[in-house]
């Protein structure tokens, strides 16, 4: 009867799975991978180009640049959000001082 309480726009996640808000690393890091591996291998399913030889080799071929999409697309995301957090922690309180 829980899902006649469904609200999915105001708590959509932890109605469906009522542990997920406690690990941040499942809602964060996770997703973000899944993401980003479903974007790389879409990407690389329009442009991959190397077709010689057998499939085995080019399907390994095809997950290993598309896995190195991901970590490029994974590292890329977490070095923003590293330069975010240290303009909002050190630059901006220089620029507009709360006292």
């Amino acid at each position: 009867m829980t899902l006649l309480a469904y609200t999915p726009f105001i708590d959509p996640i932890s109605t469906l799975w009522p542990g997920a808000y406690s690990s941040a690393l499942f809602v964060n890091v996770y997703c973000l991978i899944a993401v980003s591996f479903f974007t790389s291998v879409a990407y690389k399913a329009l442009r991959f180009q190397n077709f010689d030889g057998p499939i085995g080799s080019v399907l390994f071929l095809f997950f290993r640049h598309a896995l190195v999409m991901t970590v490029q697309i994974v590292l890329g995301i977490w070095a923003l959000g590293f330069a975010v957090f240290l303009i909002v922690h050190y630059i901006v309180p220089f620029i507009a001082p709360m006292a």
